[in-house]
């Protein structure tokens, strides 16, 4: 009996602890106010500064009819397509994502089960070139599999010249299919996300098409453009959508929804007959502002104040650092839990969710929501092909929004779950049915990039960054080298070349490349030309290549009176430029190693007591596989070393007692 009173004991003080941690840590409120910018520097949603600085490629023209009932649309949708290159084309290629959820055996469905309420298909009513009905030949460009229609092209029966266009028209239906990913329905919830569900056509460039299929894990690739976008849905209906509302009419039993954005590569909307709008307006330093619209679940009401703080503070870090925000809307939508579309981006729109329990200390859902805010950036307005160089957008995004987090939140903590929903301030190392066994209740601070070094850690060598995305044999090769190892590169490169420089370089990033598409060369010779040194080896060291690196003081030896002997050696592959620190008990001396030799004797020159010697002492580079071994002391310290046993049979104990209980 006193066994299962110790396990019920232990429970209710770490459901207690939690609750505590949950209010004291959270700064909830409820806007007061909804408010809408001004819309006198806008043209189409676009600063009327930007307007001219948009290559307008292929616009759309889409009327939409959602029938609630049959969960479906009508879609009538005209494209104008310019040919900007240089190139003629006999044909146009087009994407037709959505065709990916048409059956388990297409190649996005390979990674996910898709239940018939899961499948759904373009239904084409009319295909239409130049006012002629024409005919679509499906093919698979790059990985193929016959059962896959996502990519479909057209032949011309006359040739596109440079400076050319042609008119488009698809009539067609689709049924919006249960959530599985990105796209879909909410069960439980009158929720519809509608992304990818357009034809869309693909970009010409260098004489050739680049229209990738629908890859599993992989975004997207297309051209800027202007969208006029009319939804007509049932009256106690919501839609929110990429750019600004236009108009809004009703009748007695629909509202049609008008939106326009200009300079923009996609268009993505979503309605709802339940969820929570509010307003709140951001103010550039020159006076013009930005309406932050905000979408938000009726459970998670709370959360307005911290979505919108996290928004402003991404709007005001790129304004300050980077760039300006060009478009008049940004809009948050927080997505029920059982929706699939969470965490994902789209031009002047992104999705989020929270958790039921979220202390701020924590982090989240700020980090989600900055991670998806400065996709605007990498990917929104610098958009780089996401099929072929993911890295450029998922890496950079994952870089600032890291950035961005600690600026505003410097102390981050970590926590572990109860009881799956429960957040609990510590570290956990062993559980049993989600009862903690070995843990310890404690604030520990979660370094800047510790959660990729996690990641990177699980997948050291297979792929690099330079290697073309969807050619990554796995999930976690894809998502370690182009989330977490791009974002310890820009960190470790940050740290090398200085904070002031490597924000000097994003900005002409920017600058240059914004509403186009730019390679990881672009950026790479960027960097170059802002840089007194050759940074070849660089971006040889860490992008070329998957190199590991690992740095080790081995010895301090004292060979006279005043001079002293700092072996160091090179145990990985990877070579970085490094800086070693010899510490006195008055100061501490400075030395360079190019880091080339597998191994190098510095000889340092002090009449000061030596305490330790230590490589890379200001933690530069973050791709270091084993810290522990960058320092060395000359007298051995066994107090942090008992410490930890200490708290090791502490916690062995803690866990027999209610393993235990549990018998």
């Amino acid at each position: 009996m006193k066994k299962l009173i110790s396990l019920i004991s232990l429970i209710i003080l770490l459901v207690i602890l939690s609750g505590l941690l949950y209010y004291s840590g959270s700064e909830y409120g409820v806007s007061q106010e909804n408010s809408i910018g001004s819309s006198e520097n806008y043209r189409d949603g676009l600063l009327k500064s930007e307007y001219n600085k948009v290559d307008r490629i292929a616009n759309y023209n889409i009327e939409v009819e959602f029938d609630s009932a049959s969960k479906s649309i009508a879609v009538n949708e005209g494209i104008i397509w310019i040919n900007k290159t240089n190139f003629p084309t006999s044909e146009i290629q087009f994407h037709l994502y959505a065709n990916a959820y048409k059956s388990n055996n297409t190649l996005f469905a390979k990674a996910y089960s898709l239940s018939p309420d899961a499948q759904t298909q373009i239904d084409i009513k009319s295909f239409r070139v130049n006012g002629e009905l024409s005919q679509l030949i499906y093919f698979q460009p790059e990985i193929a599999n016959l059962h896959d229609s996502t990519v479909a092209k057209v032949l011309l029966d006359k040739t596109i010249e440079p400076g050319d266009s042609v008119r488009i028209n698809f009539e067609y239906t689709m049924k919006i299919p249960r959530s599985v990913k990105r796209m879909g329905y909410a069960t439980g919830r009158n929720f519809f996300f509608v992304s990818q569900w357009f034809p869309k056509v693909g970009v010409f460039e260098n004489g050739r098409w680049v229209c990738s299929q629908y890859h599993p894990y992989l975004n997207f690739y297309s051209d800027f453009g202007d969208y006029s976008v009319k939804i007509k849905v049932p009256k106690d209906y919501t839609v929110a959508a990429t750019g600004v509302e236009e108009a809004k009419t009703s009748d007695a039993q629909n509202t049609t929804y008008h939106f326009v954005q200009s300079g923009v590569h996609d268009f993505v909307w979503l309605v709802t007959d339940e969820i929570l709008h509010r307003n709140n307006i951001y103010t550039r330093k020159d006076g013009s502002t930005i309406t932050i619209q905000a979408y938000v679940q009726p459970e998670r009401e709370r959360y307005f104040d911290r979505y919108f703080s996290a928004v402003k503070n991404c709007l005001e870090y790129f304004e300050n650092n980077i760039g300006i925000y060009p478009y008049q809307n940004v809009s948050l939508v927080d997505v029920p839990r059982t929706s699939a579309s969470g965490g994902m981006e789209y031009p002047t729109l992104f999705t989020v969710g929270a958790e039921l329990f979220a202390p701020k200390d924590a982090g989240q859902p700020e980090y989600l929501v900055t991670h998806e805010f400065s996709h605007q950036f990498f990917y929104g307005l610098i958009a780089n092909n996401e099929v072929y160089e993911a890295w450029l957008d998922e890496g950079f995004t994952s870089y600032i929004s890291t950035k961005i987090m600690y600026h505003y939140q410097p102390e981050i903590l970590e926590t572990f779950k109860f009881a799956t929903y429960i957040p609990v301030f510590g570290l956990n190392f062993l559980s049993y049915n989600e009862i903690p066994l070995i843990y310890t209740l404690v604030d520990v601070k979660v370094p800047e990039g510790a959660r990729s070094i996690t990641s990177y850690y699980q997948n050291l060598t297979i792929g690099s960054i330079a290697d073309t995305s969807y050619k990554l044999p796995t999930r976690l090769s894809y998502v370690v080298n182009s989330y977490n190892k791009p974002e310890l590169v820009l960190h470790t490169l940050e740290r090398y070349l200085g904070h002031d420089k490597m924000m000097n370089i994003l900005k002409e990033y920017y600058n240059e490349y914004k509403y186009r598409h730019p390679h990881g060369n672009d950026f790479i010779n960027i960097v170059k030309r802002n840089c007194n040194e050759d940074m070849s080896w660089f971006f040889d060291e860490f992008y070329r290549a998957p190199k590991t690196f690992d740095y080790q003081v081995t010895s301090i030896k004292k060979t006279s009176s005043n001079e002293y002997e700092i072996l160091v050696e090179r145990l990985g592959d990877g070579i970085f430029k490094n800086d070693v620190a010899l510490y006195t008990d008055k100061d501490t001396l400075f030395q360079k190693w190019d880091g080339i030799e597998r191994w190098k004797i510095l000889k340092f020159k002090t009449a000061n007591e030596v305490i330790a010697a230590e490589i890379d002492p200001y933690r530069k580079n973050l791709l270091d596989i084993n810290f522990a071994n960058n320092s060395l002391t000359v007298s051995h310290r066994v107090w942090a070393s008992l410490s930890l046993s200490i708290r090791f049979f502490f916690w062995v104990q803690n866990a027999l007692m209610i393993l235990g209980s549990i018998g």
